[in-house]
């Protein structure tokens, strides 16, 4: 379930938080979307309208995907 949030993140970051985008490369619903990026913040208290916030998450990404093996 992990993976996904992370998956989830790290493709919206790269999509420059472009939520059409995001959902298109993950073959995802809007509202999927949406629900997965609210789920984030919930668990990590973070705000993605907060810059310092969002590079903490961006670089936290990072880390679990080299951590965990996936792409990127």
């Amino acid at each position: 379930h992990h993976a996904a949030m992370v998956e989830t993140l790290s493709r919206y970051f790269d999509c420059g938080g472009n939520y059409d985008e995001t959902a298109e490369s993950l073959a995802i619903h809007r509202s999927t979307l949406r629900y997965r990026l609210q789920r984030i913040r919930d668990i990590s208290g973070s705000n993605l309208a907060n810059v310092e916030d969002r590079l903490n998450l961006q670089v936290a990404t990072r880390v679990w995907t080299i951590v965990l093996g996936g792409p990127g």
